[in-house]
């Protein structure tokens, strides 16, 4: 396959947020059954990892669909989408920056675009909300070439990778208890025959298990991906004080339309 092609189908978003979750969620099964099945030669039990790391190519559009579908829940959850609550004015920015980010987005995205006041914004709350989805797509589209878009695009990356891992939590809770109950049952039957390495061997996967059992239930929870949509949400929404990427001048500098 040409170079070209495989770094647009394997992007970073698409490794980080798509295929890492399942990774994680396949691991707890993978694992055992890569180091645990008899007479495989070390050559073998990689490539069952490679084709079990390949199933998750064909997954990752299936994780993003349903990271998509869990989205405007968390949403709600939250309050709002944290990019549109930190332009609202009866949200977390103080009055004077939210001012100034008012009139900067407006310069940036050109005279179609007015945000509204704050009694505006009283009168009409999801009208007001409409138009701050907007200007978070003005800035999403314009911090693509911005000095330090990779910032953005990082934050990016690690809160697609937290909203679908959570999305796959009722999966991944079945795999981690299947896999951890195995090694369990694999380490009290094999224990007589497999000696101190067979042992050493199977406490190490018993433990391995447990961790990414308890990884995937106290760690994986809204909190945890309201944390990465905030960061976020908070470096996209200061692009709109940097100066466009043409310009090179001051905060306040605007680029041709």
């Amino acid at each position: 396959m040409d170079q070209g092609v495989i770094s647009q189908v394997f992007t970073p978003y698409t490794w980080r947020a798509r295929i890492r979750p399942v990774l994680i969620a396949a691991l707890p099964v993978a694992l055992p059954v890569a180091v645990l099945i008899p007479d495989w030669p070390p050559a073998r039990r990689v490539w069952a990892l490679v084709l079990v790391c390949g199933l998750p190519l064909v997954l990752g559009q299936w994780c993003r669909s349903r990271g998509r579908r869990l989205e405007p829940g968390l949403f709600e959850l939250w309050g709002g989408k944290p990019s549109v609550q930190l332009l609202r004015w009866r949200g977390p920015t103080g009055p004077a920056q939210l001012a100034f980010l008012h009139s900067r987005i407006e310069q940036i995205a050109g005279l179609p675009l007015r945000l509204p006041s704050a009694e505006e914004e009283r009168a009409d709350p999801e009208g007001a909300d409409a138009l701050y989805e907007v200007a978070g797509s003005v800035l999403r589209t314009r911090a693509r070439a911005l000095p330090g878009a990779e910032l953005v695009a990082e934050e990016n990356r690690e809160y697609g990778f937290r909203r679908n891992t959570l999305a796959l939590r009722p999966f991944a809770l079945g795999a981690a208890a299947a896999g951890l109950l195995g090694v369990v049952v694999h380490a009290v039957l094999a224990r007589p025959l497999s000696g101190p390495a067979g042992a050493a061997v199977s406490g190490v996967l018993v433990a391995a298990d447990f961790l990414l059992l308890a990884f995937w239930i106290r760690t994986v929870r809204p909190v945890w991906v309201a944390e990465a949509a905030w960061t976020y949400a908070r470096r996209l929404v200061e692009t709109a004080e940097l100066p466009n990427a043409e310009s090179g001048s001051g905060p306040g500098a605007v680029s041709p339309a």
